[in-house]
């Protein structure tokens, strides 16, 4: 018995510490075989097998025979940090702690999720899996593009290109992201916000519910205006194709008619600077009873309130008219009034024309002297009423009765036609007249030489005057001398010029 003593002491002692752990001192993992060596005598190796094994032999200076053994191998769970330990809780060693069942420090990346320090530990530095590399659980807005992310950009900010739902942000996502102006999160071109992000306006080529029609496009010349209206007339763009013109307004009395048509003088209508249907203004003159603003727009050369009637005078038909020649007209001297038109000659070339012959001697001369007391010298009188037409008889205008306007008298003699022949005078009625004969108004004045002159240089100062008397127009000179029209016919006595160069002619006498 006692042979076997030895050499397990020797084991014994070689094993101290390593065998007593059951580890095996070769590997330093523990070994049941140990274990049941020191606890089992009925399973002990035999001497044999004790003495082949290669005892454990201190180092140099051990003292084996001194009784010295090695220090025993360290025990993870002792509570004593030794050996490879890197920390050592004792009964607080925890895998789930800061030191490990293993007597090794937590870290990240261990496998081991540290409770109260890691919220997962997925054994692996791979960021892209639902644990990270700093053993955070992965979630959108940490930084980190994890499963089932488009992206993280780590903020929660919605407006740039990874939304808070680490989604890519596009049109349509319903949040308004970089270069977008807006984002309702459908695809309705109908609303405010179009389907390509952008505010709604006239002109992005989206028809909105405020809009009747949108071309996209900035021409005003097609069907559809900048504005977004449908083209139409009097907008004031013109439709290429459609309109001629287009002026904005409702009136045809410009150059552009409500049907946006260029005014002509053969539309149908008043237009332009018309006066009435296709008449005055720039176009064709317009028949009596045609409405005017000026002489000039009618046919008859006489505006009256409006309308194209008759002229007043020979003046009036001169005006609206200024290339009519001499002849005779009919003039209605209270236009739209109850006198009745009548015939008159009109000079239209003498002293600029417009004049009205009222009154003309027959056609042979009469001895030097009036009819009655005035005396002086005379150009012929009239007996009897003659016809206008006929230049051999003598005529009178009953001047009063037909209420001829005049402010001006032209007399000279005439040589058996309405033409004047020799000396021509013509009287201004100016504002100074004066009571002075039988309720007559006179002007006394020189009379103006038209055409000739007095012989010798001898003056004519002469008066005219115009009664209230019918058929009663007055013209004498200062020295009692005259001319005039009486109730009983024309009479012609006027200053015999120092020599008679109109003295016993026959005269005749306008008015304008």
């Amino acid at each position: 018995m006692n042979r076997f003593v030895a050499p397990c002491l020797v084991v014994a002692a070689s094993c101290l510490g390593a065998c007593a752990s059951g580890e095996d001192p070769s590997t330093g993992f523990g070994t049941s075989s140990a274990t049941a060596t020191m606890t089992s005598p009925s399973t002990m190796t035999s001497p044999t097998e004790v003495s082949t094994s290669a005892p454990t032999t201190g180092g140099p200076g051990d003292d084996m025979g001194g009784g010295a053994t090695e220090p025993p191998m360290p025990e993870c769970g002792d509570g004593k940090v030794e050996g490879d330990e890197e920390c050592d809780a004792g009964g607080d060693n925890d895998d789930a702690g800061a030191c490990t069942a293993g007597c090794r420090l937590a870290v990240c990346g261990d496998g081991l999720v540290q409770t109260g320090v890691e919220a997962c530990d997925d054994g692996n530095p791979d960021d892209g899996d639902d644990c990270t590399s700093a053993c955070e659980a992965a979630g959108c807005g940490d930084g980190i593009v994890g499963p089932g992310e488009a992206c993280d950009d780590g903020n929660m900010t919605d407006s740039d290109d990874c939304t808070n739902a680490c989604a890519l942000a596009v049109c349509g996502d319903g949040i308004v992201g970089p270069g977008e102006a807006c984002d309702d999160g459908n695809d309705d071109d109908a609303d405010a916000c179009t389907a390509m992000c952008k505010s709604a306006t006239c002109g992005d080529g989206a028809l909105q519910p405020n809009e009747e029609c949108d071309d996209g496009n900035q021409v005003d010349g097609d069907a559809c205006l900048n504005t977004c209206l449908n083209a139409e007339c009097g907008d004031g763009a013109v439709q290429a194709g459609v309109e001629e013109c287009d002026d904005a307004n409702l009136s045809n009395l410009d150059a552009c008619t409500v049907e946006c048509k260029n005014s002509s003088c053969s539309d149908g209508i008043q237009s332009g600077d018309e006066t009435d249907i296709d008449c005055g203004g720039s176009c064709k003159t317009c028949n009596k009873g045609k409405n005017c603003a000026a002489d000039t727009d009618c046919s008859t050369g006489a505006c009256v309130n409006g309308s194209c009637n008759l002229p007043m005078n020979c003046k009036q038909l001169k005006s609206g008219l200024p290339s009519t020649p001499n002849g005779v007209y009919q003039i209605d001297v209270d236009g739209d009034g109850p006198r009745m038109p009548f015939d008159v000659y009109c000079e239209m070339t003498i002293d600029g024309g417009g004049w009205t012959l009222v009154g003309r001697s027959r056609n042979t001369p009469s001895a030097p002297g009036c009819a009655d007391t005035d005396g002086g010298g005379s150009f012929g009188w009239r007996a009897a009423q003659g016809s206008l037409a006929d230049d051999g008889n003598a005529y009178a205008l009953d001047v009063a009765g037909k209420a001829v306007a005049f402010t001006q008298v032209l007399f000279g003699n005439h040589a058996g036609s309405k033409a004047f022949a020799g000396t021509i005078y013509r009287h201004t009625v100016v504002a100074n007249f004066v009571d002075v004969h039988q309720n007559t108004h006179y002007y006394i004045g020189e009379p103006t030489a038209i055409q000739g002159a007095c012989p010798n240089g001898a003056s004519m100062l002469a008066w005219m005057g115009f009664t209230s008397n019918v058929d009663s127009f007055h013209m004498r000179d200062v020295d009692g001398n005259g001319f005039g029209l009486t109730a009983s016919g024309w009479r012609t006595c006027y200053d015999t010029c120092v020599g008679g160069d109109l003295n016993g002619k026959p005269g005749q006498i306008f008015v304008r």
